[in-house]
């Protein structure tokens, strides 16, 4: 039943029905819709924001590592580096198993790394090689990046590689000057954004300014020639010898500078994962050992010096064998009545044992001390060892005799050098300085380390006088003649130390550390130079003739490179160490003798030796044309010789 000329009345109440209905969910929708929008819009949106967007630190441009003349040893040059959200590859072995092949990785190590990681960002492998960049990108995977990031490059390669140290894979500073001056090299980190695009891929929200956050500079007081020709001078002695290794030190006696510090095995920083922590410590400051025979010079200071002896007071030694309380002690060959002076140059062990009651412990003690032996240089180095010296109360009636030739105190070779580069600056010791200054972005000085006189050893008197003494241990009836350096006057002492048994007691003499420490021209000094060659297997094992002529050619090489004229009357003036402003024209060279090659190109120079028709080993160091060379023009060639030729860059 309906009402008249109406509609029914069931149809329409179903349609408010459903109209009420719909006016309802429209309503909680719009309600929905402003809660989330007005109420919860901020959170929600920061959440999205967060997974688009991830923060990726990106290490800053490290400063540079200058040598003394402003050759650069350390750089920062372009890399790149991958990152992952490991949520997106670990569920897809297929693409996990591309990628740790694009990159040379294990995938198992891979994934184990990444699992229960917690967050969706994680760097995979930082310092990738171009190649390797470029096979990643070539994936377009979800959830993987490339990045440009600076990496660290030393282009000397193993040059002074122990010295300057390694960057580690997040970008902090090992060993070396790179971990001592990490703060000042490192610079501040960056905070990038990266954001996913439409395929999920991470990439960066923008390209960063790294040179904003760029770490300062260190210059070295190394000098690379120097550096590379005491490498090169203990390199082929420890191959000569067939040692377990070596070390040299070249310092300034009169500034302390440290000009090259020589090891060998040899360490690339560039390749530092696969190296040893043994390969990478830097041995001179580090390991010690029984200075032998050196020290015996530092002895006869501390007495000539306190007026204990004098060099003309003669010594009684025994005809090689003296029995003294329970030990007995022998000479290298056997002396009867020995001078002071001629103990030294001869190296007797009874000589300096018999002088040793002539100072009472304290005060022999407190001289070498002194010297260096015991204390910390200040080297700006970490890891340094101050030696093995113990205070007098802990000696026995033995110590000051054993003492007297090198046994029983330990020292480190920088410190054996020191202490001989305080004889040459008349008996002021200077602190060994490895770094010179630090320098922005523009070279320009932001602070200065000058030399600091360290104490002094003895007195300038004295100093001049143990000089003279240890000018004729080069003599041909010293222990050194192979040391002498042709046209300049050597003041230096031989070392033989047998190596301590730490399993049995006593001493290995079938293991020893043969050394050679002096200086030179003698009475104008410019070089300190310790040479120490470690279990020598091959040949004789006396630091003299193993030793000794490493030292000579380190010297003669080196003094030639600093244009330092000889002090011997007669003697030829060195090869100029000039720059050669344009190549020349063709030169005449006779025969077997050193051509003049300033000026000449690499392809020149060794076209130039290759003509002389003697087989020389050459040694280039630079680019560019050559500056200067060793031997001098028309100097005489032997087989095998070491020709070395320093580059300079052209202009």
């Amino acid at each position: 039943m309906s009402e008249a000329g109406g509609a029914p009345v069931g149809p329409r109440r179903r349609l408010l029905v459903v109209g009420a209905v719909l006016l309802g969910l429209f309503g909680l929708a719009a309600a929905r819709a402003t809660y989330l929008q007005v109420v919860r819009g901020p959170e929600l949106q920061a959440r999205a924001e967060r997974q688009r967007l991830r923060l990726v630190r990106l290490h800053p441009v490290r400063g540079p590592i200058y040598d003394r003349n402003g050759r650069e040893l350390a750089q920062t040059l372009s890399g790149s580096s991958v990152f992952v959200d490991p949520d997106a590859v670990l569920g897809r072995p297929d693409a996990l198993r591309d990628l740790c092949r694009a990159l040379g990785l294990d995938r198992a190590s891979v994934a184990a790394r990444l699992e229960g990681r917690g967050r969706r960002f994680t760097w995979l492998k930082r310092g990738v090689s171009p190649g390797e960049a470029e096979a990643v990108r070539a994936l377009g995977l979800t959830g993987v990046g490339v990045v440009r990031e600076p990496q660290r490059y030393y282009p000397k390669r193993s040059l002074a590689g122990q010295v300057l140290g390694f960057v580690g894979g997040d970008g902090r500073g090992l060993g070396g000057i790179e971990y001592r001056f990490d703060d000042v090299l490192r610079g501040q980190e960056l905070e990038v954004e990266a954001e996913r695009d439409a395929r999920g891929r991470l990439l960066l929200a923008r390209p960063p300014d790294l040179s904003r956050s760029a770490g300062r500079g260190v210059v070295l007081t190394l000098d690379e020639a120097i550096q590379h020709i005491a490498e090169e001078e203990l390199g082929e002695v420890v191959r000569k010898s067939n040692a377990r290794g070596g070390m040299a030190v070249v310092l300034e006696p009169s500034t302390g500078d440290v000009l090259a510090l020589a090891q060998v095995p040899a360490f690339n920083p560039n390749t530092y994962r696969s190296s040893t922590p043994e390969q990478y410590k830097v041995r001179a400051v580090v390991d010690v050992f029984e200075p032998g025979s050196t020290l015996k010079a530092l002895f006869l200071g501390v007495l000539l010096d306190r007026g204990l002896a004098r060099p003309e007071d003669r010594v009684f030694c025994e005809n090689g064998t003296w029995q003294v309380y329970d030990r007995t002690i022998h000479d290298h060959k056997p002396h009867g009545w020995l001078t002071v002076a001629d103990v030294l140059k001869v190296s007797s062990n009874i000589g300096v044992a018999k002088l040793s009651d002539r100072i009472p412990p304290r005060d022999l003690y407190e001289g070498l001390v002194g010297f260096g032996l015991g204390r910390f240089t200040g080297i700006e180095l970490g890891g340094e060892s101050r030696g093995l010296f113990p205070e007098p109360e802990a000696w026995s009636k033995l110590t000051p005799i054993t003492v007297s030739y090198g046994q029983g105190v330990s020292a480190t070779a920088l410190q054996v050098a020191s202490a001989f580069a305080a004889i040459a600056n008349d008996g002021m010791r200077m602190r060994p300085r490895l770094v010179r200054a630090v320098v922005d972005d523009q070279g320009r000085e932001i602070r200065r380390f000058d030399p600091e006189p360290a104490g002094r050893a003895v007195a300038a008197a004295t100093a001049q006088t143990l000089t003279r003494l240890l000018e004729r241990v080069v003599d041909a009836e010293g222990t050194a003649p192979l040391a002498a350096v042709p046209g300049y006057r050597v003041a230096g002492k031989t070392g033989t130390a047998w190596k301590p048994d730490p399993v049995r007691g006593g001493y290995r003499r079938d293991r020893v550390v043969a050394s050679f420490v002096g200086s030179v021209p003698s009475r104008r000094p410019r070089l300190t130079i310790l040479v120490a060659v470690d279990e020598p297997r091959r040949g004789s094992r006396y630091g003299g003739m193993v030793a000794g002529p490493a030292f000579r050619e380190m010297a003669r090489r080196i003094l030639g490179y600093l244009e330092v004229s000889p002090d011997l009357p007669g003697a030829a003036e060195p090869p100029s160490g000039g720059v050669a402003r344009r190549p020349r024209q063709a030169r005449k060279t006779l025969p077997g003798t050193m051509p003049d090659l300033r000026g000449l190109t690499m392809r020149q120079v060794l076209r130039r030796v290759s003509d002389t028709g003697v087989e020389t080993r050459v040694s280039l160091l630079g680019s560019g044309v050559a500056e200067s060379q060793d031997p001098a023009p028309g100097a005489p060639l032997a087989p095998g010789q070491v020709c070395s030729v320093v580059f300079r860059p052209l202009l």
